[in-house]
């Protein structure tokens, strides 16, 4: 390319800052567009094996192998580094403008048919005559081999389109000031961002999203190394075992949390690298709605609350010594997993068929699902929302970092840019959260005993993996520790995730 691609990311988290920042260091000229400048979840974690090359050093604040203890207490070491990354330095990957307003992305697309042009083709009954028919034939053939090559790519006219929302977006013609230059038009600061090469929606979850009715839910407090006991100084990444509390009011309150249903909770407790620790009681999903006033949600909040004062006083740490608290409640996904493959250029002609003269069209834009999807070339979903998110577990972040320079090649070359796996893994993990979404408390806690039990490539399968395949075969090697541990939780397991039923009603 004579030119460097000019790109729009949709929102500076995480996701978008990393896109933007790796689309910098191509060469490629990037902006981004989000309203508060950008933002970081308090606490970033991943697994060691999914950094690039690329990340800087000190973006890892710290390292270890961390240890997960079952419901019965048995303890076991993971063989693979975790990380707790430095989010200041995440906040500082640069190479590209950020614009505070509010940005919208959309798409335009034309389609020409052009005919062959079959002037000087020649006379039948000129000198060679039968070998230039046999030509023209050949020639015929291969035109329109061409021309079907090139309906079932993605229409070379068709691409993303964006705008910034400016204080007159909205209004009427009449309130507008004479001198008032539109930013996205001609001679507007944005005007050559609104026809971009490539456009990255990596918004996070809004409370205008559409998202699954399952969240996980969380409440953490941070502590001074020295104010915790030198034998809880261990790195854990899931303390499966009920806490028990201290005195008989926590004590009732607890046995209450258990005969109402209240779901599992694990301790995770982690070095933050600068002296301080995290230690976290955590629902890792949970049915509850995306709505503020949802009561579900706010049981759930005081559920947690709850479990993490009795673990805090089971640990034999003061809870007056917190110097900072921490809560977590995101949704684990978007209600529909967008789609980044783009749809083909005879989509386009079949969308608008006419039905005679009454205007009536006919829709047979579905033959085409064999070649591409509904995704426009060059426009791509990306990071927690865009299906990079593992829908049981909560992990994100690790994802993006190791995926996204593949994205933006896929993005970049007009291609299906979705997550690795595709639809079919989206399809296995979301069957997974809808298993665990089912379980009571024991139930989950039995599971997860189960699963310790796996190998440590089976574990990080499950958790990291990029294979359906290898997904499945994983899910299915869980079933015999788990057929030995409690048959009815088998069968309560295998009746859930054929049930065909969807994580949760929009």
């Amino acid at each position: 390319m004579n030119e460097p691609f000019r790109v729009v990311v949709l929102g500076a988290g995480p996701a978008g800052r990393i896109a933007a920042h790796r689309a910098a260091a191509r060469g490629w000229d990037v902006v981004a567009l989000d309203p508060a400048g950008g933002s970081m979840p308090t606490t970033v974690g991943a697994w060691a094996h999914q950094l690039p090359d690329w990340l800087p050093d000190d973006a890892v604040a710290s390292r270890f192998r961390p240890t997960v203890i079952t419901s019965g207490g048995r303890r076991r070491l993971l063989d693979d580094d975790y990380v707790v990354l430095d989010t200041a330095v995440l906040s500082g990957l640069g190479g590209f403008a950020v614009r505070e307003e509010p940005g919208n992305g959309g798409s335009t697309w034309r389609f020409t048919w052009t005919g062959d042009d079959e002037e000087g083709a020649g006379d039948g009954h000129a000198a060679g005559g039968a070998v230039a028919r046999f030509a023209r034939i050949g020639e015929r053939v291969t035109s329109a081999l061409v021309r079907a090559r090139e309906l079932l790519r993605p229409d070379p006219a068709e691409g993303p389109g964006a705008t910034v929302h400016h204080e007159y977006y909205d209004a009427d013609d009449d309130d507008v000031p004479a001198d008032f230059v539109d930013p996205n038009g001609p001679d507007g600061d944005f005007d050559e961002w609104t026809a971009p090469d490539v456009f990255i929606d990596a918004i996070g979850a809004t409370p205008f999203s559409a998202v699954l009715d399952a969240r996980q839910i969380a409440r953490g407090h941070v502590f001074r190394e020295e104010d915790i006991p030198e034998r809880h100084r261990v790195p854990v990444l899931m303390d499966f075992r009920v806490p028990g509390g201290a005195g008989d009011e926590m004590a009732d309150e607890l046995a209450d949390d258990a005969s109402t249903g209240a779901p599992a909770t694990f301790s995770y407790r982690l070095p933050l690298g600068d002296g301080t620790w995290l230690i976290e009681e955590t629902i890792l999903a949970a049915r509850a709605s995306s709505d503020p006033g949802d009561p579900r949600s706010a049981e759930l909040h005081r559920h947690v609350r709850r479990r993490q004062a009795a673990r805090v006083a089971d640990l034999g740490i003061d809870p007056a010594a917190a110097i900072a608290v921490e809560i977590v409640d995101f949704p684990l996904g978007p209600w529909r997993l967008p789609d980044n493959r783009p749809r083909v250029a005879l989509a386009n002609r079949l969308t608008f068929i006419p039905l005679g003269r009454g205007g009536s069209v006919l829709d047979l834009s579905f033959l085409t699902r064999p070649f591409g999807g509904d995704g426009v070339p060059g426009y791509g979903h990306f990071g927690a929302m865009g299906g990079w998110m593992h829908p049981a577990t909560g992990y994100s972040v690790g994802a993006v970092l190791s995926d996204v320079d593949r994205f933006l090649d896929r993005v970049g070359s007009r291609s299906d840019a979705s997550p690795p796996g595709g639809r079919p893994l989206a399809w296995l993990r979301r069957r997974g959260l809808h298993v665990l979404l089912a379980f009571d408390d024991v139930r989950t806690r039995q599971f997860f005993d189960a699963f310790f039990t796996l190998p440590d490539a089976a574990i990080r399968e499950y958790l990291t993996g990029t294979s359906a395949p290898r997904t499945l075969a994983v899910m299915a090697r869980l079933l015999i520790p788990l057929a030995r541990r409690s048959p009815a939780m088998l069968a309560k397991l295998l009746l859930t995730f054929a049930d065909g039923k969807p994580v949760a009603e929009p």
